[in-house]
């Protein structure tokens, strides 16, 4: 592959981590290193804006809520009517998170790849820089100028899948949405 041809491919990772919001559907899938599923599958939707302020719903098969405003993260079990709270900045950084909601630099934090299309879906690999990263690698899969794949390869050999359906990118967003009470009644855990 020339060069020209990649710089111009790597062009629709760029852009699409460029936006200021995003929204879609999403289904999530994790196995272990020898690929047996570690959690039943999970669907939801999404949405965020940057910097840093996103709305993570899990429907199924347990509801959970993850809400950042920006400066706290919270965390909302349904089943057990929990919510904890974390500092957003200590939460988030160097994590594959950080590459859709950050402001972090994408080219001064990642080591981008595009790997061989695969089933019709552009791929990128992103490797942190970082020597203590969280995460082995990220591959990103596009079709057209959408996402439709995110899958995170942890240093002990597991894999979180996500597939995307429906990505709109900026489009306004209520700030509304990346605001959380925690419900009445509910356990408030923060966490520094």
């Amino acid at each position: 592959m020339n060069s020209i041809a990649c710089a111009a491919d790597a062009s629709v990772l760029k852009n699409f981590l460029a936006s200021q919001s995003v929204s879609g559907v999403f289904s999530q899938q994790t196995v272990d290193k020898q690929g047996k599923a570690t959690e039943e599958p999970s669907q939801g939707d999404f949405k965020f804006q940057k910097p840093g302020k996103f709305n993570w719903v899990y429907q199924t098969p347990y509801e959970q809520v993850m809400v950042c405003d920006g400066k706290e993260l919270f965390v909302w079990d349904k089943d057990l009517n929990q919510v904890t709270v974390r500092n957003a900045k200590g939460a988030i950084p160097q994590s594959p998170a950080s590459i859709l909601f950050g402001q972090d630099s994408l080219d001064r934090d990642w080591d981008i790849t595009q790997l061989p299309d695969k089933d019709g879906l552009t791929l990128f690999k992103l490797v942190p820089k970082k020597k203590d990263a969280s995460v082995k690698e990220v591959i990103f899969g596009f079709k057209g100028e959408n996402p439709e794949l995110l899958q995170v390869n942890g240093l002990m050999g597991e894999k979180t899948t996500l597939q995307f359906k429906d990505v709109k990118t900026n489009e306004r967003i209520a700030p509304s949405v990346f605001s959380f009470v925690p419900p009445k009644g509910a356990d408030v855990l923060k966490v520094k």
